[in-house]
């Protein structure tokens, strides 16, 4: 056995501490939590983590850059801290019967807890668990959920295969967050620790996953704009209005656009797809069952949630259209200009080949002249030489030498030039 544990994978603790993590520790009923959820930057999380390590280290709790949770005791107060990939989450559980919702500041160990803390607050809600045996008639339920939260607004379903309901509204109360209310009907601490979990990562994902919604809002705006402006270039292409020149210089400043619009929000709107199948995740797992006259979980999640979600892909869906239409409108313009200069450059070639046969025409009656003027001196030289001849010798055929040289020149002037040419044309 020892030699098959010098074998260990390098990442078998690593694997089997993260299935062990993000477990919420379990719950007796009755209690109270006040659940806060801040919104973190990856250049912020050294100072997150140093400022707990400090908590952990006075506690003499081990807390590991690499852990991602983390379970602090104060008196009265246990802490539950959670870090995820874009925000962290602190849960503070009080134990004991809570009638009321008090400040979310009450539930902190200290007035000054977030204030070395890094984020911004982008949720707040209080939880109060109850159990079946506190109240006595089914009326005092109804009393109590009205007392808490708006008739109008108030959501409530059984979750926990029906042991256990929620109340909740998804409104800001003046106490400065969200209530929830659940009766627990007899589930165990640890059933009930991770029906608490489901609720909380339910409202963070719900509420994540609204993030992109104003940047789906400036992006259909912008979209609309770009698609118009593709349609009227594409109209002038057709109908051959304008320089080509210009249009491609007005579809790639489009194209540009299009693309800084693309990285400007794609990422974030990928996120929030996530998110929401997150909370469709979570609404699955909380095994809802709907209440008679109220809207469940589910109802409320996919009246709001459902058509964001749709809206936000459709933005996707026309970033990438657009941008393929743009990919094709530039071909279309680029087919049309390279058809343009290859036109040109045939007009060219023919001016140019135009132009080689006056040359070699011009060049031809040159070479017929240079025969008359080349023979014209050689003939002048040859009868010197005759005369130069005749002068030694009285008996040489003066006249008739004469006669002769002047074809036989012409003939060896006209076969010279015929053999240069040759020449160089084999070259």
């Amino acid at each position: 056995m020892l030699e098959l544990m010098l074998r260990n994978h390098p990442q078998r603790d690593m694997a089997e501490k993260e299935l062990q993590q993000r477990f919420f520790p379990a719950l007796a009923a009755p209690c109270s939590i006040c659940h806060f959820m801040l919104t973190v930057n990856a250049a912020s999380r050294d100072a997150e983590f140093a400022s707990l390590s400090r908590l952990a280290s006075a506690q003499g709790r081990p807390f590991q850059e690499t852990d991602t949770d983390l379970t602090l005791s104060f008196d009265a107060i246990l802490l539950r801290y959670e870090r995820h990939s874009e925000f962290s989450t602190y849960s503070f559980i009080r134990q004991g019967i809570a009638t009321e919702f008090s400040e979310p500041q009450h539930f902190l160990p200290f007035n000054d807890f977030f204030q070395q803390l890094p984020g911004q607050l982008f949720r707040v809600v209080q939880l109060n668990i109850l159990t079946a045996s506190l109240l006595k008639p089914n009326q005092e339920i109804d009393n109590l959920w009205q007392r808490f939260f708006a008739s109008e607004h108030c959501i409530s379903s059984q979750v926990a295969n029906k042991q256990a309901q929620v109340w909740t509204d998804f409104r800001k109360h003046p106490e400065g967050g969200g209530r929830m209310l659940l009766l627990d009907f007899g589930l165990s601490p640890s059933a009930l620790a991770r029906l608490v979990q489901q609720l909380f990562d339910l409202g963070n994902y719900r509420k994540l996953s609204l993030l992109s919604w104003p940047l789906v809002r400036q992006s259909l705006s912008r979209l609309h704009q770009l698609e118009q402006q593709l349609s009227d270039v594409t109209q002038r292409i057709e109908q051959q209005q304008g320089s080509d020149e210009q249009l491609l210089r007005e579809i790639s400043q489009m194209t540009a656009q299009t693309e800084h619009l693309i990285a400007n929000n794609s990422a974030r709107i990928e996120a929030s797809a996530a998110y929401y199948q997150l909370t469709l995740d979570r609404l699955k797992s909380l095994r809802e069952t709907s209440v008679d006259g109220m809207m469940s979980l589910q109802d409320f999640s996919e009246r709001r949630l459902t058509p964001a979600f749709r809206t936000a892909q459709s933005v996707l869906s026309r970033q990438l259209s657009l941008s393929n239409r743009l990919g094709r409108s530039t071909e279309l313009l680029r087919t049309r200009i390279n058809l343009q200069l290859e036109r040109q450059n045939t007009e060219l070639l023919a001016s140019m080949e135009q132009r080689a046969r006056l040359q070699l025409s011009l060049q031809t009656a040159v070479e017929r002249l240079s025969v008359v003027a080349l023979s014209y001196y050689a003939v002048q030289l040859a009868d010197k030489a005759l005369y130069s001849i005749h002068g030694w010798f009285e008996k040489f055929p003066l006249q008739l030498m004469q006669t002769l040289s002047l074809p036989a020149v012409i003939l060896l002037v006209a076969w010279l030039l015929y053999r240069l040419r040759r020449a160089h044309q084999q070259h």
